[in-house]
């Protein structure tokens, strides 16, 4: 009587080597995957000089405050395709307006934009292309950084808002 041993198939040609296989492989993966997103992404929000802007802050406050002192408020209004924004001041001031279309979290989509003059308290200005509808903070001040007027909204077409002083 002679047994013959049944023929064992190599591993590979087995499902479960590859089954416990795969998640190691898919971690890997994924750190790969990880790994390349974060060296090709720049980190917008991380300030390299931290302790400088935190001394801004007080210059930002005062401008804040000239603008309550001299009762300034503005409306402004984005035009049905978002590509004109004007602004209708409460009363007149001196010097050129800039306003600036601040993105909450990616910098480069941050716009400062100059202000034509239309008339004593009306500014206003043409875009090269549209503002994405999203939420922006705005910020109204003159050229010499004596004050400025504040907001942070969703901007589409149509929009009417108000900046004033925080």
């Amino acid at each position: 009587m002679s047994m013959t041993l049944p023929r064992k198939s190599p591993w590979y040609k087995s499902p479960w080597p590859w089954f416990l296989m795969f998640f190691p492989a898919l971690a890997v993966l994924a750190g790969v995957t990880t790994f390349v997103i974060a060296f090709k992404t720049e980190d917008s929000l991380v300030s390299d000089d931290y302790y400088k802007e935190g001394q801004e802050i007080n210059q930002r406050l005062a401008r804040d405050d000239k603008a309550r002192e001299m009762g300034l408020s503005a409306q402004l209004m984005v035009s049905d395709d978002s590509r004109a924004v004007r602004i209708l001041l409460n009363r007149p001031v001196d010097g050129e307006l800039f306003l600036k279309v601040i993105h909450p979290t990616i910098a480069g989509h941050d716009q400062q934009l100059k202000l034509v003059s239309q008339g004593p308290m009306l500014y206003a200005v043409q875009l090269d292309k549209p503002l994405p509808s999203h939420r922006w903070q705005l910020e109204l001040g003159d050229n010499a950084g004596q004050w400025r007027l504040k907001s942070e909204e969703l901007l589409q077409g149509s929009t009417v808002l108000t900046l004033q002083p925080n």
